[in-house]
């Protein structure tokens, strides 16, 4: 592997060129966030309501779009993509703490309101950030609260319908969707349940990689690397599978365990 770190690993040990974060030269991902101990904070109309007023009121202020959106009972699905990334993670601090502090006082209760700091996923390609937005739209449907995405009220599936809401001839063009026929191409996306509580490792090790302007093999061989990465995404709350992580870098779960402890008392 080259040590410029233009390569990354994929399934099988094959080496495959490095993507870039960025797709059309914007930086996209597809933050969630959760109530903590997944409390359904969001479980009124006020309070979807109540949030969904706060993303209208700072997403321009903080230089971000908002390409889809879904507000659950208990978690809300933001696509977004700015300039800088930091413009979309000051833009959700700013959110979820006016939000945080209403509903204490709402509810009269203290202590925090979300699960940790929200999880934060990269968008890779053109064919991921299609297919996020219909895995977005379609939460409500999968989880029975309404038999079709146009019946709910609290995504922004009817704003591509009705070009209203957060839908801007920017995102319009992000999308490569021409104004006369957009709205077929967007029904027409496919479904997948594309994150299943548990997001690619090799996604993660490609998007650490670009980060850190590392390669796999460091990854692999130095300890403190390794630590660094195993920091990189517990913090970023990313939910990975243990088994495959210790099968791509070809150490025992016991020893992976072991890292991860050590990590843990190290960020403490």
């Amino acid at each position: 592997m080259e040590k410029s770190g233009k390569m990354f690993l994929a399934k099988g040990g094959k080496i495959l060129p490095r993507k870039s974060r960025k797709v059309l030269d914007k930086l996209i991902c597809h933050n969630i966030v959760q109530g903590i101990n997944k409390e359904f904070i969001f479980k009124t109309n006020k309070e979807k309501n109540k949030y969904l007023n706060l993303l209208y009121k700072y997403y321009l202020e903080y230089k971000t779009e908002i390409i889809a959106y879904c507000i659950m009972d208990n978690h809300v699905h933001l696509l977004m993509y700015s300039d800088n990334i930091n413009n979309i993670s000051n833009f959700m601090k700013q959110v979820n703490t006016i939000y945080a502090m209403s509903y204490n006082k709402e509810h009269s209760r203290v202590g925090y309101v979300f699960r940790d700091r929200f999880k934060s996923i990269p968008i890779l390609s053109k064919e991921q950030l299609y297919i996020c937005i219909k895995y977005i739209h379609m939460n409500p449907v999968k989880a029975k609260i309404v038999k079709e995405e146009k019946d709910y009220k609290y995504s922004s599936y009817n704003d591509y319908l009705n070009k209203s809401g957060f839908l801007s001839q920017n995102i319009l063009n992000l999308l490569q969707y021409e104004t006369n026929n957009y709205i077929n191409k967007f029904k027409s996306i496919p479904y997948k349940d594309i994150y299943d509580d548990k997001i690619n490792i090799d996604m993660i090790i490609k998007d650490f990689i670009q980060k850190e302007k590392t390669n796999f093999k460091e990854i692999k061989s130095n300890d403190l690397k390794f630590k660094k990465f195993l920091s990189y995404i517990t913090k970023r709350n990313y939910m990975y599978s243990k088994e495959e992580l210790a099968k791509t870098f070809e150490i025992s779960r016991a020893t992976l365990y072991r890292k991860i402890k050590e990590v843990q008392c190290d960020n403490k």
